[in-house]
């Protein structure tokens, strides 16, 4: 599945992009890009019947609390934040990464713009943060060669996600990493109408190898529902601290006997107490309205 937009969906048809309709209350849907999928031939034009079991996911909660799909079996999520302009978020970061490990992809960080006036040390916390997790984090320009040769390398033959704020770069990367430009690339009128392009998550083979997947720039990352051990395992650092606790079920919120206060960065562990604190009000909420 390369594109969705409500009853029309493009398809990679044996390396032919086809423009076919989706089956009404398809099993197993919505339909997201990177959807393997079963094709009936049999009237003018084909239509989507079936979703074959997705190998990996990355999900997030949409707009009536609902846990929704954004892609599904890609291999490397990769989150795009601006050094400056957007203000970087550390803690968005955070959460993908915990949403990488939830859906099985792996993960890695660009931070961009830093040809632009930035605070050289935050970023550098940042950096060394996130690679003291275990995470690669590539820094430079999207209108550099260097940087998209790095990110190429990252991905290899591998389908990436790159997600993150508006204006990070995302569509900037995506065109220099496949020659498409991710906002007019080919695509019927009619599917165009089926909602803006631009929102809808696409993916697009590179050259030589591999694909890249282009979603829209959000304002904030909700988690789907997760328990502590769920979100500690997004924080490999944490996870690893954990092994010392003197009970299997520490939350790591100054329970006794925990071993990963003091062990970890203390911005690491705020950030995850947060996430878990978030977790725990939504958990309340939901036996609420029970």
């Amino acid at each position: 599945m390369l594109r969705v937009a409500g009853p029309l969906a493009e398809v990679d048809d044996g390396g032919v992009t086809r423009e076919v309709r989706v089956a009404p209350r398809l099993p197993g849907g919505p339909l997201v890009a990177g959807d393997r999928v079963t094709l009936d031939d049999s009237g003018t034009q084909g239509i989507i019947r079936g979703i074959s079991p997705r190998r990996t996911v990355l999900e997030r909660v949409g707009s009536g609390g609902r846990v929704r799909a954004v892609v599904a079996n890609a291999d490397l999520l990769m989150v795009v934040a601006a050094v400056a302009e957007p203000p970087l978020v550390p803690r968005l970061i955070d959460r993908y990464a915990v949403a990488a490990v939830a859906g099985g992809l792996d993960f890695a960080v660009v931070l961009t713009k830093a040809d632009r006036p930035h605070d050289a040390q935050a970023v550098a916390e940042v950096t060394v943060r996130q690679r003291a997790a275990g995470h690669r984090v590539v820094v430079g320009s999207a209108l550099d060669p260097g940087l998209v040769g790095e990110v190429r390398g990252l991905i290899g033959h591998r389908v990436a996600v790159l997600a993150g704020h508006s204006g990070v770069g995302k569509s900037t990367l995506t065109t220099a990493l496949t020659g498409v430009p991710r906002a007019t690339g080919a695509v019927s009128e009619r599917l165009r109408s089926g909602r803006h392009t631009t929102t809808d998550p696409r993916l697009i083979p590179m050259p030589g190898g591999g694909a890249v997947i282009d979603t829209a720039g959000v304002r904030s990352f909700w988690l789907p529902p997760m328990t502590p051990h769920d979100i500690a395992a997004g924080f490999p650092d944490i996870a690893s601290a954990a092994a010392g606790c003197r009970f299997p079920d520490c939350r790591h919120m100054g329970d006794a006997g925990c071993a990963v206060e003091g062990s970890v960065d203390a911005e690491r562990l705020a950030s995850y107490r947060a996430l878990v604190e978030a977790a725990d009000s939504a958990a309340r909420f939901a036996r609420g309205r029970d």
